[in-house]
């Protein structure tokens, strides 16, 4: 047999929504293009950009929080 463990020598990351929830702010940014009105165009943007920016700070922190409690 194998000389080696049977333990996986690949890091995986654990199964996140932040990357869908970012994903999905991007896209209501990018459908607050399409509106006529001013005000919903700017309201949909700004809740998008939000959205954006929420999914992101939690996607980088729960990496950065993942990486730093690896084992050697």
């Amino acid at each position: 047999m194998s000389d080696h463990d049977d333990q996986n020598p690949f890091h995986l990351p654990s199964p996140s929504a932040l990357p869908l929830i970012t994903s999905l702010g991007v896209a209501m940014m990018l459908a607050g293009i399409i509106p006529d009105e001013l005000l919903w165009r700017m309201t949909i943007v700004s809740a998008g950009f939000t959205i954006t920016v929420i999914g992101l700070w939690g996607w980088v922190h729960d990496a950065v929080d993942e990486y730093r409690n690896l084992p050697d």
